[in-house]
């Protein structure tokens, strides 16, 4: 238990990341930090569990992740412990976990501690003392008291209707890639056999069945698919995601610049 992940939406322009990791660094010498990303739009919780859904299991068992997006604490929102899948996770009461947890998955949550809560950056002055605490081996139970009243956030979820399902886009990658918060268990669930439609504001992909849609992208090249052209796949993380074949963003653009589309935005599968 010797390593430290960071995910924030401080960016790199300020002294923020360098003053966690001294901070880290003086509590704890000896431990490794890895950034995972420090690029998440700002307040943007579904996007980080996006993010850590996708990273956390790679790391070693009892590694800590310290979250700093939308980390305001209050009495009303309280920084909390979550221990899950061998993993630790310190953040505040911001909806992440409910977002975060898989369905049926047990996890601990713990209400840490604090006599005040007092601080414009509280990643910096009582994140980093808890994962400190957690490091040395002090029992959860000590630093914090069971919490089942976590803040459940459902305006991230995607909305189920007889014949549709209303979507959102939760993360635009690297590549321009729309990823959006519909996963393939969903639609293979509410597809049941019957053909659907895709929209991704005005652009959609239509008449489309689930053998249509990718596992890998290669797939394309296989079947002979255009540069450019519109393509859905299932990502690694079982996210319908919309791509335009092998575009370039910084020269051709991508499925988000070319299409107007940015996080947040809304889609939809209409079943035919």
């Amino acid at each position: 238990m010797n390593m430290i992940t960071l995910t924030t939406d401080f960016g790199y322009r300020d002294y923020s990341v360098g003053a966690l990791k001294g901070q880290l660094y003086r509590l704890l010498p000896d431990v490794t930090i890895v950034d995972i990303s420090h690029d998440i739009e700002r307040f943007n919780i579904a996007e980080v569990a996006y993010t850590l859904q996708g990273a956390y299991s790679y790391f070693p068992n009892k590694t800590i992740h310290i979250i700093g997006v939308n980390n305001e604490l209050n009495p009303e929102r309280p920084l909390l412990i979550l221990d899950y899948n061998n993993h630790y996770f310190i953040t505040a009461d911001n909806g992440f976990i409910s977002l975060f947890v898989e369905e049926q998955t047990p996890c601990h949550i713990y209400k840490v501690n604090l006599k005040d809560t007092c601080s414009s950056f509280p990643t910096l002055d009582f994140s980093t003392k808890v994962a400190q605490l957690i490091r040395l081996q002090t029992p959860i139970e000590e630093i914090g008291t069971p919490y089942q009243e976590h803040l459940h956030i459902t305006n991230f979820l995607p909305k189920v209707l007889p014949n549709r399902i209303e979507g959102t886009i939760i993360h635009i990658d690297h590549f321009g890639n729309l990823v959006s918060n519909i996963t393939q268990k969903l639609l293979e669930k509410e597809a049941k056999g019957r053909k659907f439609n895709v929209y991704f504001r005005y652009e959609s992909i239509k008449n489309i069945g689930l053998e249509d849609i990718y596992l890998q992208y290669n797939q394309a090249e296989e079947k002979e698919i255009p540069e450019g052209n519109k393509i859905l796949i299932f990502n690694k993380l079982k996210y319908l995601e919309m791509t335009l074949y092998k575009s370039d963003p910084s020269s051709s653009g991508s499925g988000a610049s070319l299409m107007g589309i940015k996080r947040g935005n809304t889609m939809s599968i209409d079943f035919i």
